[in-house]
């Protein structure tokens, strides 16, 4: 295994524990050269081999790991602060994946927050800027054009500019022609928490001067922005007595004294229904997932909460197994009735075979919660793109779960949508209580369609185990499916192209006319 560490902005007991425990496991060590306080290394183990890969190519790091890993040897990786800013870790980890080498990520305290600590200073602060940017300068590595420091001084946020020591001169020239006046309060650290760590206040205009001053070249961050001053901002709701949290009411002065005002009625949460998409976090949009972040409770069948519980752990989680999607719902009003914003997640889009339509059933119990719909990719679209281009004309979507509707409606369904020559995509194919329904599906479908029709099936999209299959109908009749299958059934003119299943929308048909 090889586990990439953080291994903190420079001070010997900044790094983790987890990090110093791997380092101290560890076989070999590759570390980042004298950007790691080279103290951590007295932490390794007897005869562990030690690499400096200020001196090492990606090639030359690669061959020792490669190397270890025949020889089922441990490897740390060990990056400056955390190896995920500025670390280019994922072209070593593309090269392990080529490899099959298994690796993890240990993260670790980057040098931007000891920076912070180093000036005493708070980044976000209430009326003066609450959103920190991390960037860079462009130089021999260039950065995109809608990345620039002048770009990104215009929104006149704190920010925290790492590797750009040797330009500063530049560096003020973009700052205030991107909007920041002369006379911006600004910083420079040298090594934060390190022994020899400098600060120094400055302004925007006068960043290389002060750096000239104090004879920095190397190794240091720029900080910009009011924030660096620590003043004239607004006290923080966090502990203001006179707001409401979740834990405490409000309180309001009376006659000198501090008195409870406990509303008469407590202000419901909002009920956000999310489309979390096809089951990975890539496929998750990022509205659903800050929606999801931003609530106190996460909502939802069981399987799916697992899918969200490793990136928000630290949530308050209702889960219900499936046939229980009413109990589910209720709970959720419930705890908005509390007063908790809560996530309602749905795979694909809540609208879709979702819980969408049953919240809003259920609404009118529950009056005074807000409801907000946030869309998500379908298996429909997800699936499709992965099998090619199946949906580009006219298609039907019929799920074959009869637990709510009729299987006699659902054969019906079927058998219109295959005279009507629409491409037809199937969820819940198949199910242990329904063992052979895509099989009859498949048999109806071929009255008005040949067994030779082009088909597909997307098994665990997005999740460990996805795989695409373009088949046949007949092939697909007995194909193994299950609840985590999406079918796709062809339409006439739909073809088979290399790999890919494509239904043509008719433009070289019409150009060729």
């Amino acid at each position: 295994m090889v586990h990439i560490v953080g291994a903190g902005p420079g001070a010997e007991d900044l790094i983790t524990v987890r990090g110093l425990r791997l380092l101290k496991q560890a076989d070999i060590v590759i570390y980042a050269g004298s950007l790691v306080n080279p103290g951590l290394l007295k932490e390794t183990k007897q005869g562990a081999v030690i690499y400096d890969s200020a001196k090492m190519t990606l090639e030359q790091v690669m061959e020792v790991i490669e190397q270890a890993w025949k020889e089922q040897k441990e490897v740390v990786r060990l990056h400056t602060g955390d190896p995920c800013l500025y670390g280019a870790i994922r072209e070593q980890m593309d090269a392990m994946d080529k490899l099959g080498i298994t690796y993890d990520i240990c993260p670790g305290v980057s040098s931007f927050c000891g920076t912070a600590a180093a000036l005493q200073m708070e980044y976000t602060l209430p009326g003066i800027s609450q959103s920190v940017i991390i960037t860079r300068m462009a130089g021999r590595t260039p950065v995109p054009e809608r990345e620039s420091i002048r770009q990104f001084a215009s929104h006149q946020a704190t920010m925290v500019i790492f590797l750009s020591t040797g330009m500063l001169k530049e560096l003020s020239k973009e700052l205030m022609a991107g909007g920041y006046s002369p006379d911006t309060p600004a910083a420079i650290v040298y090594k934060a928490t390190w022994p020899e760590e400098k600060t120094v206040r400055t302004t925007v205009a006068e960043l290389a001067e002060a750096a000239e001053r104090e004879h920095i070249t190397k190794t240091a961050l720029i900080v910009v922005g009011n924030t660096v001053a620590q003043n004239g901002y607004d006290r923080s709701k966090l502990y203001d007595p006179g707001f409401t949290t979740e834990f405490r009411m409000a309180e309001s002065s009376h006659s000198g004294k501090i008195v409870s005002a406990v509303p008469e009625i407590a202000a419901s949460g909002k009920l956000y229904v999310v489309g979390m998409g096809p089951g990975s976090l890539d496929g998750m949009t990022k509205e659903a997932f800050k929606a999801i972040g931003d609530c106190q409770v996460i909502a939802g069948y069981t399987v799916y909460a697992d899918l969200v519980k490793p990136y928000f752990p630290d949530k308050e989680y209702l889960t219900t197994p499936m046939t229980k999607e009413e109990a589910r719902c209720r709970m959720a009003f419930e705890c908005c009735m509390e007063g908790k914003d809560t996530a309602m997640i749905c795979s694909g889009d809540s609208g879709v075979y979702g819980m969408a339509g049953l919240i809003l059933e259920l609404s009118a119990q529950y009056p005074g919660v807000e409801i907000k719909m946030i869309p998500g990719v379908t298996a429909a679209c997800a699936g499709a793109a992965g099998l090619g281009a199946p949906l580009t004309h006219d298609f039907a979507v019929v799920s074959l779960s009869d637990r709510l509707t009729p299987i006699e409606m659902i054969w019906e369904r079927i058998e219109k949508a295959a005279q009507a020559d629409f491409v037809i995509c199937l969820y819940n194919p198949r199910s242990k209580g329904r063992p052979d329904y895509l099989k009859q599906a498949c048999e109806r479908i071929m009255k008005y369609r040949s067994p030779e029709t082009v088909c597909g099936v997307a098994s665990c999209i997005g999740r460990d185990g996805e795989e695409m299959k373009v088949i046949s109908l007949k092939e697909l009749a007995d194909y193994p499916a299950d609840m985590f299958t999406t079918v796709f059934i062809g339409k006439t003119s739909t073809v088979k192209i290399g790999k890919w299943m494509v239904t043509p929308r008719g433009y070289l048909q019409k150009k060729e006319k």
